[in-house]
């Protein structure tokens, strides 16, 4: 709600699902890096001590092709953790600070005429809920409904509003992959695993991470699978009693996939592989908005006269505005970032010189930072579901930039300017990032696709 003079930040969170908890088994793993902890330690200094307390070290992201070791990304820098591990701590932290959180409440209708929002609460009642006085920060993830519902009112109005209420970017890109997760569940202790602690390792885009809390570390594996794979048949059966066959399909994948942990016998219990089948699915979309606040253009060009009496009541942060890729690391790091940027930007003006809240200087603020972020993951996409010539130009030019980067003909990856060892002491904006990595791999990208399209070309000629 917008402060009256006087009066403090009163904050309501709407909450879809019924509670935050989620099994470790269902629960994706994570890396808290050096942005996520900045804006943990500025905003929140006591859940950043929970994530710094429970989190493991990740010393670097090891990718192996067969059993060879083919790439490195170091970071030191990282914290391991799950998705609700972090978010367990934020709510926490949350309640003492006094905010109100409801559960069981899910958006149905967003009305921009009457700045209301309509929920669906977990007795199928309806509840309307006015926001004349308040401003609605929309971070309801890839699928968010606000901003679909945006989209649809901004339908009905007359051409003239419409238009303030439209954005004028708004893509959403399936990744096309799905995930489940498994846990290494027949050793006693995680020192019973062949694999790095410190490492989170990829083995033929299979991930695999020791995570959990402190006194329950466990190893987790999460295989992947799109629609058109050969193991789709049994990867996305959804049942509790799954078949035999399918059982040792997945037994066999794993032995293929992961060799350090070939005799799967001794890693995965019986109870553990069934249990996969009945295993929720993880999958999302890369999504890419603009403007982040809503409406947006209530002013004239030239910022001489208002088009409207209106102002900007809507704002969307993380996902919901750029949503990313797993491997980008920065679905956590930059949602947190996006919430640094905006008491910065917004409330810290508006609550330290009394202003009113102006949510167009978040998207001013925020835009260039997050567009950039949405390129690269764009790119990192490509590689694992792009077309097979952007496959293939993205592995290729992935290993000359590496092999030139060892050379000292480069600088460091895009991966190590966001989260590397020298990320402790310097952060670049993610739109800074993006110029390096452009400048040091362009030539590189450029002589490689030429390449390529024409090895194309001559093979459908």
């Amino acid at each position: 709600k917008e402060r009256t003079s006087g009066s403090s930040l009163s904050i309501v969170v709407y909450e879809r699902r019924s509670t935050l908890e989620q099994r470790l088994e269902e629960s994706y793993p994570i890396g808290v890096a050096p942005r996520g902890m900045r804006a943990l330690q500025t905003l929140c200094p006591a859940a950043a001590a929970d994530v710094l307390k429970s989190g493991a070290i990740v010393k670097s992201w090891d990718v192996y092709a067969g059993s060879r070791h083919v790439s490195s990304i170091q970071s030191g820098t990282t914290l391991g953790h799950t998705r609700y591990s972090v978010t367990n701590a934020l709510y926490r932290h949350a309640q003492e600070a006094g905010i109100e959180v409801k559960f069981g409440h899910k958006l149905r209708g967003l009305d921009t005429t009457r700045r209301e929002l309509t929920f669906e609460s977990a007795s199928n009642k309806n509840i309307v809920v006015n926001c004349d006085k308040s401003i609605v920060i929309a971070a309801d993830g890839a699928n968010s409904a606000t901003r679909q519902l945006l989209v649809t009112d901004a339908a009905k109005l007359p051409s003239d509003i419409a238009s303030a209420f439209t954005p004028t970017r708004n893509t959403v890109t399936p990744w096309n992959l799905t995930f489940r997760v498994l846990v290494v569940d027949a050793v006693d202790t995680p020192e019973g695993v062949p694999l790095d602690p410190s490492s989170h390792s990829i083995y033929n885009g299979t991930y695999c991470a020791l995570t959990g809390p402190p006194n329950d570390r466990r190893w987790i594996v999460v295989p992947s699978a799109t629609k058109d794979q050969d193991h789709a048949d049994w990867f996305f059966l959804d049942s509790e009693d799954p078949s035999s066959e399918s059982m040792q399909s997945l037994r066999k994948f794993l032995a293929e996939k992961v060799p350090p942990l070939a005799d799967t016998e001794k890693y995965f219990s019986d109870e553990e592989i069934r249990a996969f089948f009945g295993r929720k699915c993880f999958t999302g979309s890369l999504v890419s908005l603009a403007p982040l606040h809503y409406p947006h253009n209530m002013l004239s060009p030239d910022r001489s006269e208002a088009a409207t009496d209106a102002k900007s009541w809507i704002v969307f942060l993380g996902d919901s505005a750029h949503s990313v890729y797993p491997a980008t690391g920065e679905g956590l790091n930059s949602g947190l970032d996006d919430v640094l940027v905006f008491t910065d930007s917004v409330l810290a003006p508006a609550y330290s010189k009394d202003l009113p809240i102006d949510l167009s200087a978040y998207t001013a603020a925020r835009q260039a930072d997050v567009d950039a972020l949405s390129s690269l993951a764009a790119e990192k996409l490509a590689t694992m579901t792009g077309s097979p010539e952007a496959r293939i130009t993205n592995i290729i030019v992935m290993i000359v930039s590496s092999i030139a980067r060892r050379l000292g003909l480069i600088g460091p990856s895009e991966a190590e300017l966001r989260y590397g060892p020298k990320t402790v002491s310097k952060l670049l904006p993610y739109q800074e990032v993006l110029r390096r990595h452009r400048k040091d791999t362009g030539l590189i990208r450029a002589v490689v696709a030429s390449v390529v399209t024409a090895l194309f070309s001559l093979k459908a000629m």
